[in-house]
């Protein structure tokens, strides 16, 4: 696969360059009691990501190229190729590294990318609502349904049991905001979190987004063409939504751990896909609700 950005020109696209930084420096008047000051402060950036599937359909006798715009998606700038990677394995619509031939920028501001599917890979779109925009705290919506997971021919998760210490559960969250370098530095993004079975951590990626987040960290193991284990930890700094389930079930994790609340719809997906799904997780306690046959037993049990 191909990743190609067009060649910088011109003093707009230094403008360009700049309004692409992860982070931007802000004034702001901090209040307190009867004063107040003016500093400095880093604040995440937040921009819209186009991306444009373009591939070969067979017409009879001749090829036909098509194109469409897959989503527009709002999302903390970095790591874009990771995103559309991930965004894509996750919604189905590639199965590996090799589905994708080349993804480039349209513009010299990367906002606008252009993904060339491989002739084997035939995407289908129908019945996805792709004209539209997903805003950063609520992901592509029109999929959140059961059956649009099955009809994604998903992995199935390993069934292995009693690998996964209470204990553990009570530092990864942690553990992944010691990596969450954006976080620390502006304290206003998300963040997901591999862990192995050993609770060493294996990839982290941030977003302001958490459907992004994660979308990120699918991308970057597709791209570096790394095995999920299949005793594995998936960590969110966020609450837990059907497509956050969805995200992890597609990408063969089977344990999902969450500091905020599950929804209803997360917990049903998680029960039909054999996930273990963890919510409220802090430094002292956290829910289990499906799937407590994966964590070792507890001294007293």
């Amino acid at each position: 696969m191909t990743i190609i950005a067009k060649p910088d020109s011109s003093d707009s696209v230094d403008k360009a360059k700049d309004e692409q930084q992860p982070i931007k420096i802000v004034s702001k008047y901090v209040y307190q009691g009867n004063d107040k000051q003016l500093i400095q402060d880093q604040v995440i950036t937040e921009l819209p990501l186009q991306i444009r599937l373009i591939w070969q359909e067979q017409q009879q006798t001749k090829q036909q190229i098509n194109s469409k715009i897959f989503s527009i998606t709002m999302r903390t700038p970095g790591q874009d190729q990771a995103l559309i990677l991930g965004l894509l394995y996750c919604e189905g619509i590639i199965k590996t590294f090799n589905d994708v031939i080349k993804i480039s920028a349209e513009s010299e501001s990367t906002n606008q990318w252009e993904v060339k599917l491989a002739t084997h890979c035939q995407p289908d779109l129908t019945g996805l609502e792709r004209y539209q925009l997903s805003y950063s705290s609520c992901g592509i919506c029109g999929t959140t349904s059961l059956k649009s997971l099955e009809l994604k021919n998903p992995p199935t998760l390993s069934d292995n049991r009693h690998w996964l210490n209470a204990s553990a559960i009570y530092n990864l969250p942690k553990m992944m905001i010691q990596h969450q370098r954006l976080f620390q530095q502006t304290g206003g993004v998300h963040a997901a979190a591999l862990f192995d079975e050993n609770s060493q951590i294996i990839q982290v990626n941030e977003d302001i987004g958490r459907h992004n987040a994660i979308d990120k960290l699918v991308g970057s193991l597709i791209d570096g063409q790394t095995k999920v284990p299949k005793n594995s930890t998936l960590v969110v700094s966020s609450r837990v939504s059907f497509e956050i389930v969805q995200k992890a079930v597609m990408l063969g994790v089977p344990v999902l751990i969450a500091v905020g609340a599950p929804t209803d719809l997360a917990i049903t997906a998680a029960q039909r896909f054999n996930l273990t799904l963890i919510g409220f997780a802090g430094s002292q306690s956290f829910n289990l609700y499906h799937g407590h046959w994966r964590l070792k037993a507890l001294p007293k049990e």
